[in-house]
């Protein structure tokens, strides 16, 4: 039986040939609920110069390959028809839906008025159809962006068709000395979905409530906004923090001390709950890192003193937070007089671990080796989602 949920990686690989089952998670012909490229709209010839994109990803069936959590699981897209493209990313995923973005293309890569400064799209599904929703920040003027709404009536992609609406967001979106940037999204009570800029806050958008889409702009808990000064990079927020829905309510992490490069001895996770009404952040239960790398838990596992990393939130346990910990070997690398240039980093192991935040201890880890078949990511790029839950046995 396939699990209720999994941590999936969010980097798919497009290979060629009929799809092998990587565990027991059912035949691929009836593992469906996995939506793939019904959404596309742009047709390039590749190959044969008769094929378009838009026939390649349709002809293209998901291979999923699941793992109980804190296992990592991943999908996979058979290619049947053309080539081309090697692989995408996913960008969020709801109910049997899983939303990608094949080959480089990112929203708002194009030459019109348009620019990317917002980025990815989520879904929804609901009462037999399914809504992809997608946010474009405008280059000048008002409103501010254009919002790209997907109606599908029934189960196949081919009927709906895409709807275009000039918005006006909350004046926080686009601050004077601040631009949104989405680093995640997800959907929240079956009827909005959430873009969440973890240093700054969350915009929600009620989509099915309302025949024009509802924005509320919520912002972090206080004391938790970061301001990146303009000669500094923005950070990977996605290794300190994160966002989500458990049991139908939002919850956001954040290892505090870890932008501010504090000593690990110092970093201490921190967990907050938004109330159903979307206006009050209730914090949770902290957690030194340093007593879960003291605890028994961790030692018993003879688990790397390392860091952990890349928090992402349960989906059904209020009080669990997955990690990362990530072993690499420093590797010299040689110039062609054979001395030493560079000092290269080469992933060794991957851990990931279930833990209890408010007991502090380590509730389960498992560790992955990279290999051919595994993608060479320094850290695992992990979404949790429930769309294993659809596959059929």
């Amino acid at each position: 039986m396939a699990p209720p949920w999994v941590l999936l990686e969010r980097t798919v690989m497009f290979v060629s040939g009929e799809a092998v089952t990587w565990s027991p998670s059912g035949d691929l012909e009836s593992s469906g609920g996995v939506g793939g490229g019904g959404a596309s709209t742009e047709a390039a010839a590749i190959d044969d110069q008769e094929m378009s994109m838009q026939a390649i990803l349709e002809a293209m069936k998901p291979d999923p390959g699941l793992s109980d959590p804190p296992g990592i699981s991943q999908l996979r897209m058979m290619r049947r028809i053309g080539g081309g493209l090697s692989g995408g990313d996913i960008s969020s995923t709801d109910k049997a839906l899983v939303v990608l973005y094949a080959g480089f293309y990112r929203p708002g890569f194009s030459c019109n008025s348009l620019s990317g400064g917002l980025g990815l799209g989520t879904a929804i599904l609901g009462e037999g159809r399914y809504l992809l929703a997608e946010l474009v920040k405008r280059n000048s003027g008002f409103p501010d962006a254009v919002f790209f709404l997907w109606q599908c009536p029934d189960p196949n992609p081919t009927q709906g068709q895409w709807i275009r609406k000039e918005v006006r967001l909350p004046p926080q979106v686009f601050a004077p000395d601040y631009d949104f940037q989405i680093d995640m999204t997800f959907s929240y009570a079956g009827s909005s979905v959430c873009w969440v800029d973890l240093l700054k806050g969350v915009l929600v958008c009620n989509l099915l409530d309302s025949t024009e889409p509802e924005f509320t702009f919520v912002p972090l808990p206080e004391g938790c906004s970061i301001d990146v000064p303009e000669d500094k990079p923005r950070p990977w927020s996605v290794d300190f923090r994160s966002m989500g829905c458990v049991n139908g309510v939002i919850k956001f992490v954040t290892v505090d001390g870890y932008y501010e490069k504090c000593r690990r001895d110092d970093l201490t996770l921190t967990s907050w709950t938004l109330s159903r009404d979307l206006k009050v952040w209730e914090a949770g239960t902290p957690l030194p890192l340093r007593d879960l790398l003291a605890s028994e838990s961790f030692r018993e596992r003879e688990l790397p003193q390392i860091l952990p990393l890349h928090p992402v939130i349960s989906v059904d346990e209020d009080e669990v937070v997955y990690f990362v910990l990530n072993e690499v070997d420093r590797v010299d690398a040689f110039d062609i007089y054979g001395n030493v240039s560079e000092v290269e980093i080469v992933p060794k192991a991957h851990y990931v671990l279930r833990v209890d935040t408010v007991q502090k201890k380590v509730l389960q880890s498992t560790k992955v080796i990279p290999n051919s078949t595994t993608p060479e990511f320094r850290f695992p790029d992990l979404i949790a989602s429930e769309f294993s839950a659809y596959l059929q046995s």
